[in-house]
């Protein structure tokens, strides 16, 4: 009698209603009920998912994609979910050129539900509820949760959601920072998860699992294979699908408290709305200004000096810009981090400087990065310091959009000359308007292939 009650116990334990009920009730015990809406999530404005064409065949089953790549010599990790293909030599041969646009030693984290990001789930449809997966979010929930990870020291920074094209067929693919390590022992184990439990203590970190700490991926000393330590003896835990964050838009608030007080038109010390206004403003009037001229930001590097908050790196990133580096000084810049981040952008490096530093700020631009400059576009906005905003301009690039808010036009003209490295003259004078702002210039400075430049006003 008692081994059939225990058995009839497992087996309710398990049916799916006692199943929902539990992941119910750990998602309202941790403030997880946002997850439960099916309303979509409101932003201002997403960051542009790259498509990539590669050599896989075009095949419907995953196992087919991974039974090819193996047949190839390609090392595949395989999971329920996902399956990864780590840095390697050949990796070329499989994806093409996409593994060269990304910094080296990337992983590719290949989702096994082949749909657009649309409608893809990280979790497969077949092995998980609806209410998990909605608790796990979309793709896009997932790269944020990614990146808090790795914001909060817990995870591998996670670079990018694309869609990696076999023939027709889109392959959503997280691309992460290759991890290589061997399994902790117990007490290194032990001394992550009092970390992990801290960060959900005082962060918008949460686990969807209830019960977690029994759960395989959380089992000390390998928690599943999940907890790798690397060659600096730094713990990192590589999975992300059991993570979630509780509001993202808290992270953003949070990265306003000391975001600057220059008097910079996107600071976050001004409301929220009216600076997401502005910085779209302005970035709208630059990006018409390159049109004209038959420039656009697809596939290119954008640069910025003193960057702020990054709303019009985000706005660059959303147009389809492949890459943003901006400079800002070292309070600032973490703040600025974090704000993209919590918006999904990461496609974005934002580095700290200070503004009596001598050395060139261009320095800190990686050597991956580097060969893309020559068709760079170059955004100032705001107030930048001089010496950073000509260090700035003296690296390669192929056009450069300068306009100071509030600035007179006499001394804009003067400014924006002073970032030309070559002779130049001044196509045409016109002026722009921001809300009720008094006229202030808006200037394109071209740079010909032979390193010519030409300086242009916007209408």
């Amino acid at each position: 009698m008692a081994s059939m009650m225990s058995s009839l116990g497992r087996r309710l334990r398990w049916h799916p209603w006692s199943v929902q009920t539990r992941l119910l009730a750990h998602a309202l015990r941790s403030g997880l009920w946002r997850s439960l809406s099916p309303a979509p999530r409101r932003v201002a404005c997403e960051q542009h998912v790259l498509a990539w064409p590669t050599r896989l065949p075009e095949r419907a089953d995953a196992a087919a994609i991974v039974g090819w790549l193996r047949q190839r010599g390609i090392r595949v990790h395989e999971g329920g979910n996902a399956f990864y293909l780590p840095p390697q030599p050949g990796l070329e041969s499989a994806l093409g050129a996409v593994v060269e646009r990304y910094p080296p030693g990337s992983g590719f984290k290949i989702l096994r539900d082949f749909r657009g990001l649309e409608e893809a789930h990280y979790l497969h449809p077949h092995r998980q509820t609806r209410l998990r997966r909605r608790l796990i979010g979309t793709p896009r929930d997932q790269l944020i949760v990614a990146n808090y990870l790795h914001r909060l020291a817990l995870g591998p920074r996670v670079w990018d959601l694309c869609l990696l094209r076999a023939g027709g067929l889109p392959m959503p693919a997280f691309v992460v920072q290759h991890v290589e390590g061997t399994a902790p022992d117990a007490a290194e184990c032990a001394a992550f998860l009092t970390r992990l439990r801290a960060a959900l203590s005082s962060t918008e970190l949460r686990i969807t699992v209830p019960n977690w700490e029994r759960n395989k991926d959380f089992r000390c000393p390998g928690c599943n294979h999940n907890l790798l330590r690397d060659a600096a003896g730094a713990l990192t835990y590589i999975d992300f699908q059991n993570f979630t964050v509780r509001n993202p838009q808290r992270i953003a608030e949070a990265s306003g408290d000391v975001a600057g007080s220059r008097g910079h038109a996107d600071v976050r010390s001004r409301p929220g709305r009216a600076a997401e206004r502005e910085a779209a403003e302005w970035f709208g009037a630059a990006r018409d200004l390159l049109g004209r001229h038959g420039l656009d930001l697809h596939d290119r590097v954008v640069l910025q000096a003193s960057c702020d908050t990054g709303l019009v790196l985000h706005h660059a990133l959303a147009a389809g810009a492949w890459w943003g580096v901006g400079w800002e000084r070292p309070a600032v810049a973490g703040e600025a981090q974090v704000l993209a981040v919590a918006r999904g952008f990461t496609r974005l490096d934002i580095d700290a400087v200070h503004l009596d530093d001598p050395n060139d700020p261009g320095a800190a631009i990686p050597g991956w990065l580097r060969h893309r400059l020559r068709d760079a576009i170059v955004l100032l906005r705001g107030a930048p310091e001089r010496r950073l905003s000509r260090a700035v301009a003296s690296l390669p690039w192929r056009a450069l959009v300068f306009g100071l808010d509030h600035q007179p036009p006499a001394a804009a003209e003067e400014h924006a000359r002073s970032l030309l490295a070559r002779g130049a003259h001044v196509a045409w004078r016109a002026g722009r308007h921001e809300g009720g702002s008094p006229e202030q210039r808006l200037f394109l400075l071209l740079r010909a292939p032979a390193s010519a430049s030409t300086l242009a006003g916007c209408r």
